[in-house]
């Protein structure tokens, strides 16, 4: 596979295996994985990091990458792949750079076929497990677009005037519920009610306005390699691609 220089709009489904993300939890202070994330986000710009891994004495890398992050302390091995238009970026392991263990680690990982969807953990939640902030790196919490809710449902909060048509189409199921909840009080629907109910039922650190004017853009849609299902960011988001809340 030839090496790849440019990830397609700088996007990727970026994933890690189960042991890089353990390695980092148990031997990584906090302020060293936050350079180890900016590291990895780096990579869309990057993609070929310092050079390709070859075939040496027990371990053959051939197609993976090497990065170095925390000032040169750590080392990550990675491979970067684009599939029918997709870039994918997988992090293998992560280890001490002083150490050859990691390249041993890795052909190891690689040989015990662990690399499948089952084995690896999206980038989102990755962040979630280091304790890490999605939008430090870039990664907003809000720029997502939840499956639509039932229409016959939407079409009970229109009919009863708790909601507008166009506003109860850009909302999840959760969000439409609990507007419905609040929307009668003293025996009459209350409009602006439901729809206070609903914008706090949005948990985010942005304008709720913000949120619902994404909704209404074109998602990405790009269908992501090892998750297999389409991006749910806003088309033209940098970055990672996204497949659920």
């Amino acid at each position: 596979m030839p090496p790849i220089d440019e990830l397609p709009q700088q996007q990727a489904e970026v994933v890690f295996t189960e042991e890089s993300i353990d390695w980092l939890i148990e031997n990584v202070v906090a302020p060293q994985r936050e350079n180890v994330m900016d590291t990895i986000v780096s990579l869309f710009a990057a993609p070929q990091g310092k050079h390709p891994l070859s075939h040496q004495n027990k371990t053959n890398l051939v197609g993976f990458n090497t990065v170095e992050a925390a000032q040169r302390e750590f080392r990550i091995i990675y491979r970067v792949s684009v599939r029918e238009g997709v870039g994918l970026i997988e992090v293998i392991t992560i280890g001490h750079r002083r150490d050859d263990e990691v390249y041993v680690y890795a052909h190891d990982l690689i040989q015990s076929g662990k690399l499948s969807e089952a084995e690896q953990t999206q980038i989102w939640d990755a962040l979630t497990l280091i304790d890490d902030t999605k939008a430090r790196v870039g990664l907003e919490d809000w720029d997502y677009k939840e499956e639509p809710a039932p229409e016959g449902l939407i079409k009970s909060a229109v009919a009863a005037g708790a909601l507008d048509e166009d506003f109860a189409r850009i909302l999840s199921k959760d969000e439409i519920v609990v507007a419905m909840s609040a929307a009668w009080v003293n025996g009459e629907v209350n409009h602006e009610a439901a729809i206070a109910a609903a914008l706090g039922r949005i948990a985010t650190s942005t304008r709720p306005d913000r949120i619902l004017a994404s909704r209404r853009e074109p998602r990405c849609g790009a269908i992501m390699p090892k998750l297999k299902t389409p991006c749910i960011r806003v088309k033209g988001h940098a970055g990672a691609h996204r497949g659920h809340r």
